[in-house]
């Protein structure tokens, strides 16, 4: 996950409502497990439109997406977050997100960003007039800023620092790898003894009160506890 401290780009403007994760990554792309290579089917179906924003040479490059009222409804899929951020984008600005998909994006430092409808109707301006228009977004201080146009955003302060840090869940939970060892190695023997016995394959042919009682009498028998806690 890459660091993010400023976004400085032009725009991309989809002036759509409820705009869900069906239609941002069609459900026959979703079969691969690897995380890169979604862009090229980023809205697929929409992109059949000559005049769809994706098509206008006059929006290429953009890593801001300025969309309509509650973007990414719809199911939880991973893949449409990742279709945004490979085909090129850092942040989307709408007045809400669906809250699965805001959480997704976190995931992957594609920054969700909610404004008032005023904010987006004026952010919309500014693209009709002059496609080449930048915008400067600011994650240490969580503002944004097109000409005249400023505003603030919320994102709590574990988020903002996953974003600037470029820190995925794997590289939060390396960040805690001493204390880890730590507990690993203090806990109590009932759990080595559990391992132990997972390990010797012992199983269990049917759930009857005389395997539970044969299970207790291997787990807690004294040859068992001492053999483990050598």
């Amino acid at each position: 996950m890459k660091k993010l401290n400023t976004i400085n780009s032009t725009m991309l403007p989809l002036n759509m409502s409820n705009v869900d994760t069906d239609q941002i990554m069609p459900k026959q792309f979703l079969k691969r497990v690897e995380r890169s290579g979604y862009g090229e089917f980023l809205f697929y179906d929409w992109k059949k439109e000559p005049d769809f924003p994706l098509n206008n040479e006059a929006y290429q490059g953009s890593k801001v997406l300025v969309a309509g009222d509650n973007f990414g409804t719809g199911s939880s899929r991973e893949h449409a977050p990742w279709g945004l951020q490979d085909w090129g984008f850092d942040a989307i600005i709408s007045t809400k997100f669906a809250d699965i998909f805001r959480l997704n994006s976190i995931n992957i430092g594609l920054v969700p960003i909610e404004t008032s409808q005023e904010n987006i109707d004026a952010l919309f301006a500014k693209i009709e007039v002059n496609p080449k228009t930048k915008i400067e977004i600011s994650i240490e201080n969580k503002t944004v800023q097109c000409e005249e146009i400023t505003f603030s955003f919320d994102l709590d302060d574990f988020s903002q620092k996953r974003i600037l840090e470029g820190l995925d869940k794997i590289d939060i939970t390396l960040g805690y790898t001493d204390q880890i060892e730590s507990f690993s190695k203090s806990r109590k023997n009932w759990i080595k003894n559990w391992q132990k016995f997972m390990s010797e394959d012992i199983k269990i042919v049917s759930p009857n009160k005389s395997n539970f009682l044969n299970i207790d009498k291997i787990f807690f028998s004294d040859e068992f506890n001492s053999s483990s806690s050598m």
